[in-house]
């Protein structure tokens, strides 16, 4: 004991001792499970998902003559508990076992029984034991899920039979593999029977023992494509695919700036956010080549792949270090922040970049680095160092990058001009340590669950391998040690895949800062036609869509590779309902002598003009109907003069001067809603994004509870790393998508169809929900899921909705009458006829939302691999 303490590097006699007195006597007693009946089942669940899920149930019946039973009652954090388990579930071992694929939904239950079948003489009491547990066949091997083994290969799955050593002479009463559709290729021994849905059914003869089963399954492509989407050459191809989407959204920027010096002379403040947005065009190329590219090499060589030699991964996982001091360079460029703050920043790149450059300076081994036994402390405070300068980098650049952005382009008017130093570093370290506390967290739940029948004692034996080498068997503090240690050293490489997918926002952000200076420089009295978003603003908002506004669809078979098409899918569905319905919208119609657009002759200076016509357009309608049918001479002369004051009111000059007539189906209302409540394009999209906010609360907080704390999805948060805090950041995500389509659906207000906001909100749904209707379709021809995809669609129309009927209200805000709300005017806008039209289709987008919230399915795919330790 002296040796193994010395060899060990601490003293553990006492513990190891006092552990082996109180298990010796807990043997698992394989014998004391002859009388111990089996059932075990096995479902591969393909339907409706893009990963196929293994559910695997193993129902005991113990006696409890058995000398670990009686711990089975014990509370499951007991480490008899554990010991008495371990014996059921993985056999008759001591040592440390970790299984990452495996998931549990729940703890085993343990509660009274009844004496099985043939043991009813007995006087014995029994317990029944019901394991269960699930995996998803994500990856290339094999996958261990309870009792079974699913070994995938590139075209079949062999499914079998494996139980711990301690049941081989318990009573086998029945085996159950449900192969899920297409069904079972072969099946070794033949089965006994087959139920209705395909289930094979074994019921062994033998009184103890069990039996050999094995199943082989040949899967639909897309499930064995994504079963191999982590393995070379697959892996390739979603790497590959990652990086276009960026690069797509770098070529779009760059033919708009081609176009821009064709259109006048830029003024200071536009000159500065056209060089913003062709400076960071090249930035994001920059970035996404560095993160991305180096995705490509690790997919390539095969770092994302479930390998026996798992350690040797490890190798990879420091040089995402130098990729973020890269990348954290490249936006510190870009952003081109003050001394004090570009020094702090050359402090974290060499903080972050020194250790991977020189490892065998610092004294650092990734290799053994994620082994025990472990390091000394220089080596773990470089690591730690190296971590958080890689992480704080990109952070910091990424900040400033975005206050050059939005203060150059006029979105954002700061107090102080540069940059605090002391502020920047004290946001920066907040979010380092939020993110720092959650991810840790995260780590240790993980591997408590993957390690939760493993004895949490920490003996180190000398043991003597095949070769007769004598060498020390770690226990489970040392693994424990380990696996904290792995979590640190992939912390970057983890923390990269989560900044990364937020840089769209920056880049709309550069778009919408070239959009407001062109609009602010535009003259307010010009007309519809000129002061409208026309020629490269239009290409600006075309391409502000799908970088901004159109949801983040997803890819098909667990693969990136088309995920760069939704990019040009989404610009074209917009750009084609524009086209498609742009004769539509009130500007666009023709006046009734001279033929021109009303577009040509309409412009802000007539808002009041229009306001008054429309004020009294209703007092005469209100007139009409309140007035009786023409019995007398008084009544009909009344009727046609104000029949008469109607047709006047229709009147309307045209550009030229000349008299002329608006569209015979558009009236003074019609005209008045078209200009929208403020004077220009821009000044509409910015107060339509406004109004989405309030109302997109409920649908981000209800996506984001679907895609992310409901059923498995509840389990993918909770352990992966970044689950946490992506809650917050992708509810903050929604409401900016929200945000970007309203501020679109103001900013087209005149090139959108229909004479009221809701007829407006629904051009711009359909362009939203097109690709959303395509990539569903895609989804059902591959039987994968579908998510919320059809709830996303919904909530975008209604929200439009809702706010295209704010934007009418807005429009004739002017007579809201003292201490009324914004309602009262409902009847102003729509009258009777149009408002109760407008009710029914609120309602009945109401009605179809709740729907589809009572069928959501279940979307949760298997929890972000961990390249964790694997004693």
């Amino acid at each position: 004991m002296l040796l193994v303490g010395l060899l060990s590097g601490s003293v553990v006699t006492e513990a190891y001792a006092v552990v082996s007195s109180s298990t010796s006597d807990d043997s698992c007693d394989a014998r004391g499970l002859r009388t111990a009946t089996v059932a075990a089942q096995l479902r591969i669940d393909h339907e409706d998902r893009t990963y196929a899920k293994a559910s695997a149930t193993m129902t005991l019946t113990v006696p409890m003559s058995w000398k670990p039973a009686a711990h089975l009652l014990l509370s499951t954090g007991s480490d008899r508990y554990r010991r008495a388990m371990r014996c059921l579930a993985r056999g008759d071992h001591d040592g440390v076992e970790t299984r990452w694929e495996e998931w549990r939904a729940k703890d085993p239950a343990v509660t009274p029984a009844t004496a099985p079948s043939g043991q009813e003489s007995s006087r014995k009491r029994w317990l029944e034991v019901r394991l269960s547990a699930h995996a998803w066949v994500s990856q290339r091997g094999t996958v261990p899920v309870g009792p079974w083994t699913v070994e995938v290969s590139k075209t079949r799955w062999d499914v079998r039979l494996a139980p711990p050593d301690t049941l081989n002479q318990a009573r086998w009463h029945e085996v159950t593999v449900d192969p899920g559709r297409p069904g079972a290729r072969s099946a070794v021994p033949r089965a006994t029977t087959k139920k209705d849905g395909g289930a094979l059914v074994w019921r062994p003869t033998r009184a103890h023992g069990a039996p050999s089963v094995e199943v082989r399954i040949e899967p639909a492509w897309p499930r064995a494509f994504s079963a191999l989407d982590d393995s070379p050459p697959y892996a390739v191809y979603g790497a590959v695919g990652g990086p276009l989407w960026p690069i797509a959204v770098v070529v779009a920027v760059w033919c708009a700036l081609i176009v821009l010096p064709r259109h006048g002379v830029p003024d200071p403040v536009e000159r500065k956010a056209v060089t913003n947005l062709r400076n960071w065009s090249l930035t994001l190329l920059g970035v996404a080549l560095t993160v991305q590219g180096r995705d490509v090499y690790l997919a390539a060589v095969g770092a994302f792949e479930n390998t026996p030699d798992w350690a040797r991964s490890a190798a990879y996982a420091p040089y995402a270090w130098l990729t973020s001091a890269v990348v954290g360079a490249l936006l510190l460029r870009f952003a081109r922040p003050p001394r004090a703050v570009a020094l702090l920043g050359a402090a974290l790149g060499v903080g972050a970049a020194v250790p991977v450059l020189l490892p065998g300076v610092m004294g650092l081994d990734p290799e053994r680095f994620v082994q025990p036994p472990g390091p000394g402390y220089v080596t773990v405070g470089v690591v730690w160092g190296a971590t958080v300068c890689s992480f704080a980098l990109p952070l910091l650049g990424g900040a400033l990058a975005v206050r050059r952005v939005a203060v150059d382009g006029g979105l954002w008017r700061p107090r102080h001009q540069r940059p605090r130093t002391w502020l920047l570093m004290a946001g920066v370290g907040a979010v380092v340590a939020i993110i720092g506390i959650c991810y840790a967290a995260t780590a240790e739940r993980d591997w408590n669950r993957a390690s939760w029948l493993s004895p949490r004692i920490d003996p180190t034996d000398l043991v003597i391998d095949h070769s007769g080498d004598l060498h020390q068997e770690w226990g489970y503090g040392a693994w424990h040690q380990a696996d904290l240690r792995s979590s640190l050293l992939w912390f970057t490489n983890t923390s990269q895949w989560w900044w990364f997918g937020l840089w769209w926002v920056l880049s709309g952000l550069a778009i919408l800062a070239v959009l407001r200076s062109r609009a602010v420089r535009t003259p307010r009295a010009t007309t519809l036609a000129r002061r409208g978003p026309k020629a490269v603003d239009r290409l600006l908002l075309l391409l502000l869509f799908p970088v901004m506004a159109a949801m983040d669809i997803g890819v098909y078979t667990g693969s990136e590779v088309v995920a760069w098409s939704w990019f040009f899918l989404n610009f074209f569905a917009l750009a084609g309902i524009l086209r498609l319905t742009g004769r539509r919208a009130v500007p666009a119609r023709l006046l009734s002598v001279s033929g021109e657009p009303l577009a040509t002759t309409l412009s802000a200076t007539h808002r009041a003009r229009l306001l008054d016509r429309a004020r009294r357009y209703r007092e005469l309608h209100a007139g009409l109907r309140g007035a009786a049918p023409g019995q007398t001479d008084e009544g009909a002369a009344a009727r046609r003069d104000m029949e008469t004051r109607l047709r006047r009111l229709h009147r309307w000059p045209a550009s030229t001067g000349s008299p002329d007539r608006l569209p015979r189906d558009i009236s003074v209302v019609d005209a008045a809603l078209a200009l929208g409540p403020c004077d220009t394009w821009w000044e509409n999209g910015v107060r339509a994004a406004r109004f989405t906010q309030p109302v997109a609360l409920a649908f981000s907080g209800v996506l984001v509870w679907d895609k992310q704390l409901r059923g498995d999805a509840l389990t993918n948060t909770l352990y992966d790393r970044l689950g946490l805090p992506d809650v917050v950041t992708q509810f903050v995500l929604w409401q900016v998508g929200y945000a970007a389509a309203g501020f679109l659906l103001g900013a087209l207000w005149q090139e959108l169809p229909g004479r009221r906001g809701p007829a407006k909100a629904l051009a711009l749904a359909l362009a939203y929900a097109m690709p959303i209707g395509l990539f569903a379709l895609g989804n059902w021809i591959l039987g994968e899921e579908q998510t919320t995809l059809a709830f996303a669609a919904a909530s975008m129309l209604l929200i439009l909705t809702l706010t295209g009927v704010r934007m009418d209200l807005e429009t004739f805000r002017s007579e809201l009458l003292p201490g009324r709300g914004s309602l009262s005017l409902l009847p102003v806008v729509y009258q009777t006829r149009y408002l109760s039209i407008q009710f029914a289709w609120v309602l009945a987008q109401a009605a179809a939302i709740a729907t589809i919230v009572q069928f959501f399915a279940d979307n949760g795919g298997p929890p972000w691999a961990f390249p964790g330790v694997s004693p």
